[in-house]
């Protein structure tokens, strides 16, 4: 009873007072992973590496942390087009080298691979009518900094 008690004040405790973005980065130093609402509904997660410059980043539906059976929110393919324009610009990716797609009943992964950079976006087809089809967009760059790249076995 006395643990649950303890719980229970630390719980309280941690809820009225949340630490905020500035103390979390004085008291841990940069974050590695951040994350940012890019248009109304459309998150965007990038992942940094030891060199402190994007990696990875994620063009999705914003969701919840903790996800609770949510279903994936759309995108349409003109506002994911125009994302990747802001964070990943033809003058970074360099020139297109290859290219790959998957399809999978309504499922469809197209994937760009560029001198510096690979792209994947997930598409949902079975959704005709609907502009917001589009699940998901990453961006990889390939550099010495970033973690060895899931793509690249496409051309391997």
């Amino acid at each position: 009873m006395r643990v649950l008690l303890g719980s229970f004040f630390v719980l309280a405790a941690l809820l009225a007072n949340p630490e905020s973005s500035r103390e979390l980065h004085s008291r841990y130093g940069e974050p590695d992973i951040e994350r940012f609402v890019v248009r109304p509904g459309v998150g965007l997660t990038v992942e940094y590496g030891s060199d402190g410059q994007a990696c990875q980043m994620m063009i999705e539906g914003q969701k919840m942390l903790i996800e609770k059976e949510q279903p994936p929110k759309g995108m349409s393919p003109d506002m994911v087009s125009g994302i990747l324009d802001e964070v990943a610009p033809l003058s970074i990716r360099g020139k297109e080298v290859g290219n790959a797609m998957e399809s999978m009943g309504c499922s469809e992964v197209r994937i760009e691979e560029y001198e510096n950079v690979w792209i994947s976006r997930s598409t949902d087809y079975c959704l005709p009518l609907k502009s917001e089809r589009e699940r998901s967009a990453r961006i990889i760059f390939k550099r010495q900094a970033c973690p060895p790249n899931p793509f690249s076995l496409i051309h391997n």
